[in-house]
C-alpha cells in the first residue's frame, strides 16, 4: 500500500509541475471587444494553449482535434486554393460569406450571428481561427466548409453540393485575409 501512496504522490507532483508550467507561461489577452449593436462575442476562455484555444468550446474544437490526432481526410489533404489572391477573389468571397455565414458566424466572423446565438455548440469563432496557423492550411479550410460540421455536431451545414468550388475558395480567401483585420478595427 505504502508503494502505491508514494507512487501517487510522485505522479501528482509531476502534474502539479507541469500545471504551473503552463499557468506560468505568458498568454494572450483575449481580443477586445466593443459591444457593437447589442452583441457579445462568445465568451473566451483560457484553455491550457491560450485564449480561444483547445478548452474554449468553440464548434471548431472537434475538427481540430480530429485533424491533429488523424489528419484531413485523404480527398481533401493535397488540396491548394487555386484562385489568385486578389481584391477581386476577396470581394467575391465576402459576398459568399455575407449570404451563406454571416447568419451564423456573424459579420465579422466572431461567432455572433443572430442564428449563431442559438446553437450549441455556437459557431467557430473564424476571427481566432483564421489567425491560427491551421487556418492557412487550404486542405482543412476547404474540408470544413465542403463537409461541414454534422460528424462533428455542429449545425454547420456542408456547402460541397451548394456552393461551387470556386466560391468555397473564395470564402476561404475572404476569413484568411480580411477577418482577423476586419475584427481588430472595433
Amino acid at each position: 500500500m505504502r508503494k502505491i501512496t508514494l507512487g501517487a504522490a510522485f505522479l501528482l507532483s509531476v502534474i502539479a509541475g507541469i500545471a504551473a508550467s503552463v499557468v506560468a507561461q505568458q498568454q494572450p489577452s483575449p481580443v477586445p471587444w466593443s459591444g457593437c449593436c447589442g452583441t457579445s462575442p462568445w465568451p473566451m476562455r483560457r484553455g491550457m494553449l491560450g485564449w480561444g484555444m483547445m478548452g474554449s468550446g468553440y464548434g471548431s474544437m472537434p475538427r481540430m482535434h480530429f485533424a491533429m490526432m488523424s489528419g484531413v481526410p485523404v480527398s481533401y489533404n493535397s488540396l491548394s486554393n487555386p484562385l489568385p489572391r486578389t481584391r477581386k477573389t476577396v470581394e467575391r468571397g465576402a459576398a459568399v460569406y455575407e449570404q451563406n455565414c454571416a447568419s451564423c458566424h456573424g459579420e465579422t466572423g466572431a461567432g455572433d450571428g443572430p442564428v449563431g446565438r442559438t446553437l450549441s455548440p455556437p459557431p467557430a469563432n473564424l476571427v481566432g481561427f483564421a489567425q491560427m496557423p491551421m487556418a492557412q492550411w487550404d486542405p482543412f479550410m476547404y474540408w470544413t466548409v465542403a463537409d461541414g460540421g454534422a460528424q462533428f455536431g455542429s449545425a454547420m451545414p456542408a456547402f460541397k453540393d451548394t456552393l461551387s468550388k470556386d466560391d468555397i475558395w473564395a470564402v476561404i480567401a475572404y476569413t484568411q485575409a480580411r477577418l482577423p483585420r476586419t475584427a481588430a478595427k472595433r
